[in-house]
């Protein structure tokens, strides 16, 4: 199962979860990792399932799938019930009012900065069958979003960028000096940092506590020359990132795995801020996390973007690709199919470049 990517370890869970025949099934962010082909797939078994009789409940954050399967809508916030209500009796927009407390203005808050000197160069980079001959630039005061669909290679990219996955060939130059990425150390020290799309894998000690995690990538800065921890300065990083990132704690000794996702996410982001890192990637940020917290994860990208750093996030959220990004990189089956201005991108163009080669394919076939 581990071998599996996290879309197909969702639909094994799915499927293990409806071989029970119980009378109540409770669906918990579902979707998260899911194609649109695969939603589509879900949405039709839970329409089945409710003129069979079954009882569901269905937890989402993606509030647009409420429209094809809820029928009634209830609200939780700071573990406390809000409201209920028929959903044919609502808005979108009053249920977001009643999740967060407060009316949300920009569901995608942009902010517009001058585009700076070339910070990453990666030219014909090849790391396994789904990166290959991969060519981009990443510039300062820029946000660069990823789209495709599963399996189009977006993660596997930003795993080699990382020196999570061995790197066969190419080049990835930061400011203006050739890297050589053989593990995660290399780019860490480079000034490249990641939050990977399985946070609680790959992103996080969830065992240890939040101060623990903050101070992990930051070791070298936080010991004495024999090694031992300042405990004042890690408490001072903790409380500096907690503050900035507005991270919700009983005390910065809670273990990670007591947190929201959305607080996860931002200790995930938390240890690489204080790095000065010069290029930070975000893959699936907001995945499962709600709106008010999304709102939170792209303000943070957006003061990166502010203080120059290069920002590069992966998406399968389509108006979120839309939303943030400033130029956008489409992949299908290992490479780049298209690069879009923001200014020109539209949800039919992403889709055309993200199954541009299945098209060929499948022309081929048919010839």
């Amino acid at each position: 199962m581990e071998d599996l990517p996290v879309s197909k370890q969702q639909m094994v869970e799915i499927a293990k979860a409806l071989c029970f025949n119980a009378k109540i099934l409770i669906m918990d962010e579902p979707t998260s990792s899911l194609t649109s082909k695969e939603i589509e797939d879900l949405f039709a078994i839970i329409n089945s399932l409710k003129k069979e009789g079954y009882g569901i409940i269905y937890i989402t954050h993606r509030l647009e799938e409420l429209e094809y399967i809820a029928d009634r809508v209830t609200i939780l916030r700071d573990g406390r019930f809000v409201t209920s209500m028929n959903f044919k009796d609502t808005t979108l927009p009053e249920i977001i009012s009643n999740m967060v407390g407060r009316e949300i203005k920009e569901k995608y808050p942009r902010i517009n900065c001058n585009r700076g000197k070339k910070i990453l160069e990666v030219r014909n980079l090849n790391a396994g069958k789904l990166v290959r001959n991969i060519s981009f630039d990443l510039y300062e005061g820029e946000i660069v979003g990823f789209a495709g669909l599963v399996g189009a290679g977006r993660t596997e990219l930003t795993k080699a960028l990382f020196g999570a996955n061995p790197i066969e060939s190419g080049e990835i130059i930061l400011d203006g000096k050739k890297l050589n990425i053989r593990r995660p150390i290399d780019a860490i020290n480079a000034g490249i940092a990641c939050a990977p799309e399985d946070r609680k894998k790959e992103g996080l000690c969830i065992k240890l506590s939040i101060r623990e995690n903050i101070s992990l990538p930051n070791l070298d800065s936080l010991c004495n020359k024999f090694g031992i921890v300042n405990r004042n300065k890690e408490k001072e990083l903790t409380k500096s990132m907690a503050k900035k990132l507005r991270i919700k704690m009983a005390s910065d000794l809670t273990n990670a795995e007591n947190l929201s996702g959305g607080n996860q996410q931002k200790v995930v982001v938390g240890r690489w801020l204080a790095r000065n890192s010069r290029v930070v990637i975000f893959d699936e940020p907001t995945r499962g996390i709600d709106v008010a917290a999304k709102v939170e994860i792209y303000n943070l990208m957006n003061e990166l973007k502010r203080q120059g750093i290069g920002v590069m996030f992966v998406s399968s959220e389509m108006p979120e690709i839309l939303g943030i990004s400033d130029r956008i990189f489409v992949m299908c089956e290992g490479r780049i199919t298209g690069e879009l201005d923001i200014s020109e991108a539209t949800q039919d163009k992403i889709m055309e470049y993200a199954t541009r080669f299945e098209k060929k394919e499948i022309n081929s076939r048919t010839a």
